[in-house]
């Protein structure tokens, strides 16, 4: 076994000044996606006098790597390290090494994968180069003596028996192998020697985030053929990373697995694009062969497979054949839990951490299939849900958010995912790219660390300073293109992924806009910025101003844009949601959505922005029943209806009506925000947990539900049962830990079982309850 959980040092280690860049020259011009070079191996030999007591290796690439000293990998991790802006940015690990050393003779081998650098979709990206390695070996022999073996001109080069593209896939011709290569006896005179290369980023950091691993290894439920006489493999559900096949046949066989989501008419797996989501093994001709790729990954439930001679024509079979999916992901540690006593929340739970983790691996992504990108309000909207469900995962936001901020151009336009190549214009959305103002605040609220608004508050200046002067000029609004209220109702009729809003993204742009200015007025003060917190109040005041007199109708109470047809919840929730909506008004704007929900019989009618919206609203409000009713609709649209159409992961669109579109995409998922914040009522009522909040819901066609967080705290749960005409809740938070209950009914009907449950405050039949005691349980008559 590869020893476990590679140990990151700080963000103050830096390579010896003799350590070089090392790889393949880049080829003049790029190589087209699937024109690329084989993946280079790369190998240094040394001599130990004796057993170290201690050795580190310290590794960065550009791309991937997968390295192994005498034979063995130095780790379990995969499609390391992370990818970053890396014309900017390289990440790095450092990995105990120790027991894989010994006296004698030794090596040391890595491959190289290209991950992204050689361009996110292709080669036009900036950064846009052959992979590259940077390492030191750190051994402490007994006695103190040291040695340090660094990439330099004493490396050799060979290629290897892999050609890898992230986006389209890994092609292993095992006919080429040198078996051996990382073993000492391995003879390296017919190889070259290793160039040394140009400094190719500003920087190396250490990767904070837990590594990729292997999460789960299952066998298909089903094999059909499909009308080109192709294998068709049906792994039962929404899944992320590769396959693992164990074939036996003659040389120069080659086997080809095609990746999918979904199925054309024919029984053939659909690829969206040409040669994309493709791998292919070819045989040694040695016996039972086992392969799986390392450098790709492939969102899928289907795998078709065909197989071919070694001039390329079709086979029907070979010798023997057998397949299984390798998911994996991010290593995120589950430490949140939500039940309740509805199987349909269970399902819809359990669907949405599916997509959180697949879409966790070293940054998080939109989907694990088609676009395969860090899209900023993806990851804005669904970070709550991770969070409230992982540890770690903060390392992953921490990490992602440095290649946004590398990916801003020198005027402080902010595009809207990361890494980012610059090959099209994307920049500047407040819905998307403002995100990099709000995501810090998220992680502030969460874990009480003021780390993450200080390591970003620059950044976040320069984009609201931007995005002030664009405003001055255009009314004190955005007037630019906005993605708006993504994937709302029935834009996914078209079957494409163009799903844009009908009413534009005015509204969702501008109250964004107007957030991120609020919101950083008050970084500002946390982080004794005083200076700068009046003039983005004024900003926010000036854009509410405008906002209302652009989009409110005073008379109807209704929000809506120039471009808008009929009532839009969206356009109203987001008013009442950042607190837009002028005094004496927001009741009516309320009725109004109530309205709207009612008539169309409890059913949402949100993108991704409003459904992360909707139920908090309506809850906050005292409509928690309705919240209810909406979170457990089956009808569409609504997250009961993915479940009715079987559905293993969220999805993109409100109902699948194209390949195109994605069925494994968190963004529409936050409903699961709602189960831990509202259903079961856990709240940070000061950031980081520093005192909790208890408010849950107690909907009347629900008999019980509960959740618990891992807090920077400690534990804290909460859980309630509805048994006849008795509703009991019991609260476990750290002891000592300040924490507020509150319950929708008059002191008069409730009973303090267990613990010292003080009441704070009563009024409007509601009572507020302070306790510090590790468990406390009410009863409600």
């Amino acid at each position: 076994m590869p020893p476990q959980n590679p140990r990151t040092l700080t963000d103050t280690h830096e390579f010896d000044a003799t350590a070089r860049w090392i790889g393949r020259d880049n080829p003049v011009p790029p190589p087209p996606p699937g024109e690329q070079p084989a993946a280079p191996l790369l190998r240094r030999d040394f001599r130990l006098p004796c057993p170290p007591e201690h050795a580190e290796l310290h590794i960065a690439a550009l791309g991937y790597h997968h390295t192994e000293i005498n034979g063995r990998a130095v780790s379990d991790a995969l499609l390391d390290p992370p990818p970053s802006q890396y014309d900017r940015t390289a990440f790095s690990r450092t990995i105990d090494v120790t027991e894989l050393l010994h006296e004698g003779e030794n090596a040391l081998g890595v491959m190289l994968g290209r991950a992204y650098v050689s361009g996110v979709g292709g080669p036009e990206a900036v950064w846009t180069s052959e992979p590259r390695l940077l390492a030191q070996l750190d051994i402490t022999l007994p006695g103190g003596e040291t040695l340090r073996i660094v990439s330099d001109d004493a490396w050799r080069m060979a290629d290897g028996p892999v050609r890898d593209w992230l986006f389209l896939g890994e092609h292993h011709d095992a006919r080429a192998e040198k078996p051996g290569w990382t073993t000492p006896s391995y003879d390296t005179s017919s190889w070259s020697a290793a160039p040394q290369q140009p400094v190719p980023t500003r920087r190396v950091v250490p990767a904070l985030m837990p590594p990729v691993r292997i999460a789960d290894t299952f066998g298909p439920v089903a094999q059909t053929q499909s009308q080109a006489d192709t294998r068709v493999y049906d792994f039962g559900r929404i899944t992320a990373g590769w396959t693992r096949i164990t074939v036996e046949g003659e040389r120069g066989t080659t086997v080809t697995l095609t990746y999918g989501q979904t199925l054309n008419d024919d029984g053939t797996v659909y690829t969206w694009l040409p040669n994309m989501h493709i791998d292919s093994y070819t045989l040694s001709g040695e016996g039972p062969e086992v392969w799986e790729p390392r450098f790709v990954r492939h969102g899928f439930q289907y795998v078709e497979v065909s197989f071919s001679d070694h001039t390329g024509a079709p086979l029907d079979h070979v010798g023997s054949f057998r397949i299984e999916a390798r998911e994996n992901h991010t290593a995120l540690e589950p430490t949140g839990t939500f039940a309740s006593g509805n199987p349909l929340l269970n399902r819809i739970h359990d669907n949405q951490r599916r997509s959180l983790l697949l879409n966790h691996w070293g940054f998080p992504t939109d989907t694990s299939w088609r676009d395969r990108q860090g899209w900023t309000a993806d990851t804005a909207l669904f970070m709550d849900g991770a969070i409230l469900n992982f540890a770690d995962v903060a390392e992953v936001y921490d990490r992602f958010l440095l290649s946004l901020r590398d990916a801003r151009l020198p005027d402080g336009s902010t595009p809207v995912y990361a890494p980012f190549g610059r090959e099209v214009q994307l920049y500047d959305d407040p819905s998307w790219s403002g995100m990099l103002v709000l995501m810090p605040w998220t992680l502030y609220q969460h874990y009480g660390e003021s780390k993450y608004l200080r390591d970003n508050y620059e950044a976040m200046v320069v984009w609201m300073d931007r995005m002030d002067a664009l405003i001055l000029k255009s009314g004190d609004l955005y007037d630019g293109y906005s993605f708006g209220d993504h994937s709302s109702p029935g834009s996914e009729d078209a079957g494409t992924v163009a799903l844009s809003p009908p009413e534009g993204g005015a509204v969702t742009a501008n109250g964004h806009l107007f957030l991120q200015a609020r919101t950083l007025a008050r970084i500002a003060r946390l982080l004794d910025r005083p200076e700068d917190a009046p003039r983005f109040e004024a900003m926010a005041d000036r854009i509410a101003t405008a906002f209302n007199a652009a989009y409110f109708d005073t008379a109807e109470n209704v929000y809506r844009t120039p471009a808008q047809q009929g009532y839009r919840q969206t356009s109203n929730l987001v008013p009442l949601a950042f607190g837009l909506v002028p005094a004496g008004h927001e009741d009516a704007v309320l009725a109004n959505l109530v309205a709207d929900l009612t008539a169309r019989g409890h059913r949402l009618n949100t993108g991704a922005i409003g459904t992360k919206l909707l139920l908090p609203v309506l809850t906050e409000h005292g409509l928690g029943d309705l919240a209810y009713r909406v979170a457990a609709q089956t009808e569409y649209p609504s997250w009961g209806h993915w479940v009715e159409q079987g559905a293993t992961a969220s999805w993109e669109t409100w109902s699948h009506r194209g390949s195109e579109q994605s069925l494994d995409h968190p963004f529409l998922g936050t409903v699961e925000d709602w189960f831990f914040r509202h259903l079961a009522g856990i709240q940070a009522a000061t950031p980081g947990y520093g005192e909790v909040r208890i408010a849950p819901v107690f909907p009347a066609d629900l008999d019980h539900a509960s959740a618990s967080v891992l807090t920077p705290h400690g534990r804290v749960s909460s859980s309630w049962l509805r048994d006849e005409d008795r509703l009991t809740l019991t609260v476990d938070v750290p002891a000592g830990l300040p924490t507020e209950i509150r319950l929708p009914f008059p002191e008069s009907a409730v009973e303090v079982v267990q613990g010292q449950a003080t009441p704070a405050d009563t009024r409007d039949g509601r009572t507020d309850y302070r306790t510090s005691s590790a468990r406390t349980v009410l009863r409600v008559r």
